[in-house]
């Protein structure tokens, strides 16, 4: 039965390997077999750890770097990682890490704390433009200093005062700190090679990591190639030589790559091909702390839908006229739930705040009462901005036909590639814009931060001090049950501007073969490249089947 749906399957995505996927799996011929290779959904824009932001980045990223911890696989608690221990001040402002003697950069360089004290200088100099740069504003003087108010460097609360102590003296209480540390945008780079090759210092040849892997070769629309670093100091802990990792941007392709035996892990799968999946167990979908939602542009370039979409009635119309449990039924159909807050469930002791759902008649009646108050006779034409992706696109045509039939909503579709497309977010030049976020660690606010002015992964327009001071309040709380409540108000606020349109929280769509040991469903979806290996005798074993 199962070798039969297993043919079935590979005739559905047949085509997409003679077409689409031909020419990747034939520009490898010629390099042998890596111990572990996986697709990773698209192109990394960089592999400069302070600037991006992506979830293909962020895989590869903790191959070659590693922070002061790393997350444990399956409880994503920090465990040491260039610190070996650390201390946490009474008031929760202190923390002191205490950096592993020994150690060395993979082109033989000792490593020490003044590492990580450039590293989180270069990241919060506004010139880096790191899109994460206020993971550091809870350090401080982080903020004033990234914004200018600040020149002298040393008045900031990042201290390296010998080769093995680094300290951090935070401006408040931050209880998500220390997760903070197993995050790539926090990993330290090489002095020496960035100051000497500023624009190419991340290239393989050139770029020097301290982390489990080091990059052998790139190849751009091809491949990604990771070998083990032999001057990483957990090194016997690494089971893995090589790694090929494949940008894979179509999950047709990448069903078929894995089904012909050609990879051992892929991201994403095709909505098509979900419920013949469900039975497979190497397919096991499981909720995890991501939501997908819509951003707004608030400053849009046109002034006649900067005016429309700047009207919250325009905004709350849109939301009220979405089904979402049409989308998670129809199109994604691997458990995914429909999201109407941005927090998605899971955290403990917070109880998240909520969008009223459907209401086509209520959405109608904003439309109007909006036209008529903004003296327009129609809605203007709206464009949704995605990247490409076969999901993307059924979503967006079906939120299309949703605000036809209930608004008579005009509303366009562009695809863009992802270097573009987050050019396009980032360039606040788009209307609507798909977008998502997985939490950087388990607390509401790696969702809630976004929306502050100032934060590099805003990309709305949205700016309300209101929201900002709710948030930082939040943060400065030490009493965890009024943390969480003024988180609530924080969410309950953003959702009442509605600078985004939540659409469903993410459920894995992953699949990967029984002989990936190490790889642990976790509420990140979050799978260090460094804690995986591959039993062998069962690969041999199963392709001899």
């Amino acid at each position: 039965m199962r070798r039969d749906r297993n043919r079935n399957l590979f005739g559905v995505a047949l085509l997409g390997l003679l077409f689409a996927g031909a020419g990747l799996a034939l520009s490898g011929a010629g390099h042998d077999r890596a111990d572990l290779t996986f697709t990773n959904g698209t192109e990394p824009q960089s592999l400069d750890p302070a600037v991006v932001s992506g979830v293909p980045e962020g895989r590869i990223l903790r191959g070659l770097f590693e922070g002061l911890t790393t997350p444990d696989p399956r409880t994503l608690e920090p465990r040491p990682g260039m610190a070996e221990s650390w201390e946490v001040s009474e008031d929760g402002r202190t923390y002191t890490f205490h950096i592993r003697k020994g150690m060395s950069w993979s082109d033989g360089s000792p490593f020490t704390s003044a590492d990580f004290l450039w590293s989180w200088k270069r990241f919060l100099k506004p010139e880096t433009a790191a899109k994460y740069a206020q993971l550091l504003w809870y350090v401080e003087n982080g903020k004033a200093y990234f914004e200018g108010r600040l020149k002298d460097f040393r008045k900031v609360g990042i201290k390296a005062p010998d080769p093995y102590t680094f300290v951090v003296r935070l401006e408040r209480p931050a209880a998500f700190f220390l997760a903070l540390t197993s995050f790539y945008p926090l990993f330290p780079v090489h002095r020496a090679s960035v100051e000497a090759h500023p624009r190419s210092w991340h290239r393989p040849g050139r770029l020097v990591c301290n982390g489990p892997f080091v990059l052998a070769e790139r190849r751009i629309r091809d491949r990604i190639r990771l070998l083990r670093n032999e001057r990483y100091w957990d090194r016997e802990h690494v089971r893995l030589e090589s790694i090929d990792i494949l940008p894979v941007e179509d999950s047709g392709t990448a069903l078929n790559l894995y089904m012909t035996g050609m990879v051992d892990w892929i991201t994403d799968v095709p909505n098509h091909v979900v419920r013949d999946l469900m039975s497979r167990p190497d397919f096991n979908p499981v909720l995890y702390f991501g939501t997908y939602f819509y951003r707004i542009n608030l400053k849009n370039k046109d002034p006649v839908k900067r005016r429309f979409l700047g009207d919250r009635r325009v905004r709350l119309a849109l939301s009220l006229a979405m089904d979402r449990a049409e989308i998670c039924e129809r199109v994604t159909r691997s458990g995914q739930k429909p999201a109407f807050g941005i927090v998605p469930p899971g955290v403990p002791g917070y109880e998240p705040a909520r969008l009223p759902g459907p209401d086509p008649a209520r959405a109608r009646a904003l439309m109007r009462e909006a036209l008529s108050e903004l003296g327009m006779d129609s809605p203007p034409t709206l464009t949704i901005l995605y990247n490409t992706s076969e999901a993307h696109k059924d979503i967006a045509e079906v939120l299309q036909s949703q605000w036809r039939k209930v608004l008579g909503l005009n509303v366009r579709l562009e695809n863009q590639e992802w270097g573009t497309y987050l050019d396009s977010q980032k360039t606040l030049s788009y209307d609507l814009c798909r977008a998502a976020w997985i939490g950087d660690y388990l607390d509401p606010n790696t969702f809630l931060d976004l929306w502050m002015a100032g934060s590099g992964n805003n990309n709305t327009g949205y700016e309300d001090p209101a929201f900002d001071a709710l948030v930082e309040k939040a943060n400065a709380t030490l009493d965890r049950k009024r943390r969480m409540a003024l988180l609530h108000e924080a969410e309950a606020k953003v959702l009442h501007d509605l600078p985004i349109l939540p659409i469903y929280t993410y459920a894995t769509r992953y699949m990967v073969r029984p002989w990936v040991k190490g790889f642990h469903p976790n509420a990140l979806n979050l799978h260090p490249l460094k804690d995986l290996w591959i039993d062998e005798e069962l690969r041999r074993r199963m392709r001899a089947r």
